[in-house]
């Protein structure tokens, strides 16, 4: 768990005046999450808009300006955490097989998982400056981040994930769903090395950091 001072003032604002505007905190707090994880970080202008509800609207300059400044700050905050490999989720989330997609973690997966598939293209450009330089590491590399990403989509929605396990007889699955949970923590920082290594392979960026080994 990391202490993130700025996910509080978000919350607050969320239940105050934002609450059919934006997404739910967790969810905006893990998409900013995927943002900093980005090999190359997209320019605000870029990431800003996908806090947004569909038809989410601000009421005033004032109050986008805030948004703003809010938003930045947690991407801040994240680079920071990303640099000292102080890796992990904002809250103390549990476990719960009768959980939905809106449980804290879900919710937070679900914007990670937002973010990454905005990101998609991101990521595929560095895949392939990686192949022209290592060619040898691409595939271990991409069964890590393939790896990760389906831990986040089991608890993203664990309902759809325990009922596909079911059908398909997967009970291994099922039995090992709580020692799953507990190394969530491992996959984000599997996921964030990956970037950073991949990060290494694109220049002129906006922003980006060399993760820790």
């Amino acid at each position: 768990m990391v202490a993130s001072e700025h996910l509080s003032h978000l919350q607050s604002l969320y239940e105050d005046e934002l609450k059919t505007v934006i997404h739910p905190p967790l969810f905006v707090h893990g998409l900013i999450f995927a943002v900093a994880s980005s090999p190359e970080i997209p320019m605000p202008e870029s990431w800003l808009g996908w806090v947004f509800q569909q038809h989410g609207q601000l009421q005033s300059e004032q109050q986008a300006d805030q948004l703003t400044n809010l938003l930045m700050s947690l991407l801040q905050e994240q680079l920071g955490f990303m640099r000292t490999n102080n890796i992990g989720f904002p809250d103390a989330f549990s476990f719960d097989m009768q959980g939905d997609e809106h449980m804290p973690v879900s919710q937070w997966l679900n914007g990670l998982l937002a973010g990454h598939s905005r990101l998609e293209s991101v990521w595929q450009v560095s895949w392939q400056q990686l192949a022209n330089e290592q060619e040898q590491k691409i595939s271990t590399m991409q069964r890590d981040l393939k790896h990760c990403l389906m831990m986040f989509s089991t608890f993203a929605n664990l309902p759809l994930a325990i009922n596909k396990a079911e059908r398909l007889g997967n009970h291994q699955l099922l039995e090992k769903l709580p020692h799953i949970f507990h190394s969530l923590p491992d996959a984000l920082k599997t996921y964030v090395d990956l970037s950073g290594q991949l990060a290494q392979f694109l220049p002129d960026q906006f922003e980006t950091f060399n993760a820790p080994h």
